[in-house]
């Protein structure tokens, strides 16, 4: 598909400069930039997908967490 973008004169003598310094065309320099944004987009959908929980290290006391436990717990806060 073709399609006609603005590109400041600054930035296409950068691009034009970088793309014959890596023997490659304009074109190719165009399209490698644009595929490595979309990439990197969707890495970042993937990271942000994944949420990293901190590790606690627990301390040597264990605590009852059975439903009956937990409801007694409810119980004695909701009375004070």
């Amino acid at each position: 598909m073709r399609t006609t973008i603005d590109i400041p004169d600054s930035l296409f003598r950068q691009m034009k400069a970088r793309a014959a310094l890596r023997g490659e065309t304009l074109k190719e320099a165009v399209l490698r930039a644009v595929r490595a944004d979309l990439m990197a987009d969707e890495s970042l959908e993937k990271k942000a997908a994944r949420v990293a929980l901190p590790i606690v290290k627990s301390q040597e006391t264990t605590y009852d967490v059975s439903p009956d436990a937990l409801a007694e717990l409810l119980d004695s806060e909701d009375r004070e």
